[in-house]
């Protein structure tokens, strides 16, 4: 006697089959795209040292180009108030606080 099998059993055995190869795929497929993540951090990472090189190589200002800034500010205030004597050092001193909280915003 010849028992063969019936064509629903046939089909439920390559349904088994077909499901096993597409999740022997997907596991294939996710173990792929896995590195290019951590190649995308590492550009990341490169762009932020390169910024920072910028913030912190900006010119600075000289020590005689200080000295310009406090003496001119200084010149301007003491001629709005008609060169009155005794205001010269506060004069001197509000405008050096000035000019070195200019240099350090820029």
């Amino acid at each position: 006697m010849n028992v063969t099998k019936s064509p629903s059993k046939k089909k439920a055995a390559t349904k088994k089959k077909v499901v096993a190869k597409k999740a022997v795929t997907k596991k294939k497929v996710a173990i792929k795209k896995a590195p290019a993540k951590k190649k995308t951090v590492v550009k990341k990472k490169v762009v932020a040292k390169k910024s920072m090189i910028a913030k912190t190589t900006a010119p600075s200002v000289s020590n005689k180009d200080r000295y310009e800034m406090i003496t001119t500010m200084a010149y301007f205030r003491s001629e709005k108030r008609n060169f009155e004597p005794g205001h010269a050092v506060d004069d001197w001193l509000e405008c050096e606080r000035l000019v070195d909280e200019m240099i350090s915003k820029a």
